[in-house]
């Protein structure tokens, strides 16, 4: 993370005496060292991120041909090799002059450059499955392109602990093994220096863990037991690659160290299939390591918010553009828009977030009036242009998938065989599901029909905005409404809002609202009769509560969390300068309330000022459907200033759950908190994939899907805290809407408009897949629909698109393989539960079989014949399961 790591590196592997080398001693035993160059790849922080690429493209390839060629001269075993990531790989060969190109392209041929598997250091658990199996194309591209085997090692550097999906992944992809290089001086997790990391799924990964930096000590210390050391020779944040003398420096002491190895630069996978040949006996780690840094991601609410949505909408949209090419003589190509906005998906994953405040070009930290001078003075401009790059991976994909997406969805209501005004509901889940559909256009529409069914449902159209209730939207397809004329009225039972008694009320729920507190003060869940709301709880139920932190909680973390003394440390991952002011919260605040109902919603709309001593101008809302069983909430933020301050803000939801049990949907797996996590982990603040759910004793409880703000504390607020170990106890739920923490590399101070939706729902007799799981999918990718006005097309008015037998598992790819040739179609299980699965493809399909094959597209069983168009499986807990459709 800081440029002085660079130097500490130096100053380990090069120097040929000194306290650093005089620690390492002397190996008898290593018989082979195998040894890896590579520089850390940040895309950003030590430079604006495009200027980080010009360099790897020009003088950083100049100097890795330099320390080649002069290489070439010495025994092959001797000869430089430098590892990089893929990602960056295709971006020199996209930039570099037409005069090194050739250079670049035949020291890849030739295996001098190498790749490994993984694009760039991402944060795991910031990312959806299909994006991180879309990560792994890059490296497939280049081993194409340059008619080489696919990479069977990966690397990741600097971030202290990645969720468990990892070895899920990669395993599934045919990598072999992970090397996790920590940053210098945060906390490590506690796992052994080598291991095998076992996946939700049960997939094994030998994984390497050094937590004293990047790389590796030049020869292991007496504790080693095997035959062959692999030496990664790490220099700092894009400094590029050694010098030859400093190449020939390490193998000079290396070989003094261990006088009976055997010396030979390679690449990470080398070092696996030497140490194979020993049958080492490796223990087993089994368990989710969420990540320290994860935090930071809340410092980019608005893009957070956004890019969760396109980690669904890019294969929904494939899905849908796959069914439409199949279903229709018109086939259309979007592959420029899906491959760009998926790219930029997962450089949002990246973990470099911009330029650090504490390099020393981007001013000093200040608060109150003398932060606002210094920022009118420009100050903070460059830093601030780094944050808006790092957004704007976001944006631009936005802006390249969501008109594309758009015009796809009008292709599918122009499709189908009905004349006239007509609106098409599509879902993209492989299952039948109902939900709130909204269509902003102005119409005189007064009632829908749905034509597969016949019913007539109510709509609201207020304000140019249509909202209905669509039922039951086939599994992976769509149905059709036409306007009609309003009904007479019935004596139909709608969701009421009651002014004079604060309530809200459906068939499901009764909310009773506090305008004083600014929180639900009751929620009775009518099916069971159960109250939601611990009424005894310091904190409000779906209350805003706004923490202001101290130099007193900044210092209790860095001494929790640095686990060494470096001048840096306490800088960057604390908060400089500030005074003496105390630590202090606000618990919601008094509200003006108003109450509104029709034919399908109820909703208290609760609105905050800073005139009534609120600290921000911010608005929640509560809302109930007719016929929806859940609750949603929405909170909004008007015009928050910027603010360097240590800050947080939160949505609390402190649940009655006796003697509660949680249950977390996180990348991957559904975790038990008290279970799953690896000590050293980060306990008091992750990222949620699905939702949460909370279960007494009768398992029975609660549930909370958060799909705008992923970040959630469990207990108690977590931010400024490293426990290393914490059970939660409490029911308690804190949904983290933005934070500031941390003085290097996130975005530090926020500001601006935005809003988070959560929704929350009950259960008896808990389940994965039907208590947590499909509910929160429902919530993470909603229905979506478009209104047209045309002739009729050829396809019927409702259709299914995929059926699978088997809840809790998706479909996360259906479209064209990115590893090659054909269609590919994915399945997922999310809910833990193993089985078979019969998958059913849609009517007009033209394939006979399937092929079963790994994440990377290569082929591991043999071809099944489709008979009336479905196959069957077993799917395993957790696993994926790929087929080329041929």
């Amino acid at each position: 993370m800081n440029r002085l790591i660079s130097l500490l590196l130096f100053i380990f592997f090069f120097a040929g005496a000194g306290n650093a080398q005089e620690k390492v001693k002397p190996n008898l035993n290593v018989k082979e060292i195998i040894f890896v160059f590579k520089t850390h790849f940040d895309n950003g922080y030590t430079d604006m991120a495009e200027s980080v690429i010009n360099k790897y493209s020009t003088t950083m390839m100049e100097q890795a041909l330099a320390t080649l060629e002069k290489s070439r001269s010495l025994p092959q075993e001797k000869q430089f090799v430098w590892t990089m990531p893929s990602w960056p790989v295709t971006q020199i060969l996209q930039r570099c002059s037409p005069e090194i190109k050739p250079k670049v392209e035949a020291a890849i041929r030739e295996g001098w450059f190498v790749y490994h598997g993984l694009p760039f250091t991402f944060e795991t658990e910031a990312a959806d499955p299909e994006v991180l199996v879309r990560s792994l194309a890059f490296s497939a591209d280049l081993s194409r392109k340059f008619n080489l085997p696919l990479p069977r090692d990966a690397k990741l550097t600097d971030v202290p602990s990645h969720s468990w999906f990892l070895p899920t992944l990669l395993n599934n992809a045919g990598i072999k093994i992970l090397h996790i290089g920590c940053n210098a001086v945060s906390s490590s997790p506690e796992v052994p220096l080598i291991f095998w990391w076992q996946g939700p799924d049960d997939s094994r990964l030998m994984t390497i863990y050094w937590a004293e930096s990047y790389g590796t000590s030049l020869v292991p210390d007496e504790s080693w037991k095997f035959k062959t050391w692999l030496a990664i020779v790490h220099t700092g944040d894009n400094q590029g690659p050694p010098a030859p003398e400093d190449v020939e420096k390490v193998l000079i002491r290396a070989q003094e160290l261990a006088p009976n190895a055997k010396l030979r630069i390679g690449r990470i996978s080398d070092f696996y299939d030497a140490l194979m040949k020993e049958n080492p006996d490796l223990p087993v780690v089994r368990g989710d390591m969420p990540d320290t840094w994860i935090h930071g991601y809340m410092s980019m609410p608005r893009e957070m918010k956004s890019v969760r949505s396109l980690h669904k909408d890019i294969y929904s949209f494939e899905l849908l553009n796959t069914l439409l090419n199949n279903w229709t003589d018109r086939k259309v190509d979007i592959t420029s828009f899906t491959a760009p906005a998926a790219e930029g998906a997962l450089l949002w994953d990246e973990h470099t977030f911009g330029m650090a405040m504490s390099h020393g070009h981007s001013g000093d930290w200040y608060y109150g009036d003398k932060f606002h001078e210094t920022r009118a003075a420009g100050t903070y401009k460059e830093i601030e242009a780094s944050w808006k790059e790092k957004g704007d991976r976001v944006y631009q994909a936005e802006k390249i998938l969501l008109p594309a997406f758009d015009r796809e969805m009008k292709r599918l209501s122009s499709s189908v065989n009905v004349p006239g005004q007509r609106i098409v509901v599509y879902n993209s889940l492989p299952w039948a599901r109902s939900g709130i559909v909204t269509v902003q256009q102005e119409t005189k529409i007064e009632a829908l029909q749905e034509l597969r069914t016949g019913e007539v449902i109510p709509v609201h159209n207020k304000g140019k905005v249509l909202k209905f209730i669509a039922k039951n939207v086939p599994s992976s397809g769509y149905t059709t409404y036409v306007p009609v004329s309003a009904p007479k009225a019935e004596n139909v039972k709608s969701p009421v809002a009651d002014e004079k008694a604060n309530v809200i009320e459906n068939e499901y729920f009764k909310i009773n609202i506090d305008p004083a507190k600014g929180a639900a003060v009751s929620i009775i869940d009518k099916k069971s009769g159960y109250e939601m709301v611990d009424q005894s709880s310091v904190y409000g139920f779906g209350q805003y509560m706004y923490e202001r932190f101290s130099k007193t909680e900044t210092k209790r973390y860095t001494d929790a969390y640095l686990k060494v003394d470096l001048s840096w440390g306490v800088p960057e991952f604390g908060r400089p300068n500030l005074d003496e002011t105390p630590y202090s919260i606000v618990n919601g605040g008094k509200a003006t309330v108003k109450y509104l109902s029709d034919d399908i919603s109820a909703k208290a709309f609760l609105h905050f000022t800073r005139e009534k001593g609120n600290p921000h101008n911010y608005s929640l809302s509560y809302t109930l459907y007719k016929d929806l069983p859940y609750i949603e909430i929405n909170w909004f933020i008007d015009g928050k200033q910027a603010e360097p301050w240590p800050e947080a803000g939160w949505i609390s939801f402190p649940f009655k759950v006796d003697n509660a049990q949680f249950r977390v949907g996180r990348l991957g797996a559904v975790i038990d908190p008290s279970k799953d996590i690896i000590k050293g982990s980060d306990f008091d603040f992750y990222l949620i994939n699905s939702g949460i759910a909370l279960l007494d004793n009768k398992k029975n409880g609660f549930a909370v899907c958060t799909p705008d703000a992923p970040g959630i504390s469990l207990d108690r607020p977590g931010l400024w805290r490293y426990s290393k170990y914490f059970i939660p106890k409490k029911p308690n739920v804190f949904v983290n809407l933005y934070n500031n923490q941390w003085s290097t590399n996130f975005t530090e101070w926020i500001e601006g408009s935005w809003s988070a939706k959560m929704f929350i729902w009950s259960f008896q007799g808990y389940k994965n897949e039907q208590s947590l799981i499909s509910p929160s999918e429902e919530f993470r990718a909603p229905l979506k629909a478009a209104i047209i006005s045309g002739k009729p097309g050829p396809l019927p008015p409702a259709s299914d698109g995929i059926i699978l037998s088997k809840r809790g598992v998706l479909v996360t790819s259906f479209g064209p393989n990115v590893f090659g040739a054909g269609t590919v179609l994915r399945l997922w299980e999310q809910a833990g539960e193993p089985g078979k699965c019969k998958v059913t493809l849609p009517e007009g399909i033209s394939f006979t079989r399937v092929v079963p094959v790994n994440l990377r597209g290569e082929k591991t069983g043999n071809p099944v014949v489709l008979k009336d168009n479905s196959f069957e499986i077993e799917i395993g807990a957790y696993k994926p399961a790929s087929f080329l459709l041929e």
